[in-house]
């Protein structure tokens, strides 16, 4: 199981591999969320930290189902 630290890390790279960008506040909050729903793997990291616009929609979407802004790491019921 990735570490916060290690998801957090993933999400600016995949933010960043967009040329958007994530603060490190709201990685860490996103990075928060996404360990306590306790769906990540190695391979979901891999996912999130490779380069594929398909994909990265994918994940966008993913997580905006369970209500976590993509942008901010906040979480809306």
């Amino acid at each position: 199981m990735p570490t916060k630290h290690e998801i957090r890390d993933a999400l600016l790279g995949f933010y960043d591999g967009r040329g958007e960008v994530m603060s490190r506040s709201a990685a860490n909050k996103l990075a928060d969320k996404i360990k306590r729903q306790r769906f990540v793997t190695p391979e979901f990291v891999k996912v999130i930290s490779h380069g594929d616009p398909t994909g990265e929609q994918a994940v966008n979407n993913i997580l905006r189902s369970l209500g976590i802004n993509i942008h901010t790491g906040t979480h809306h019921a």
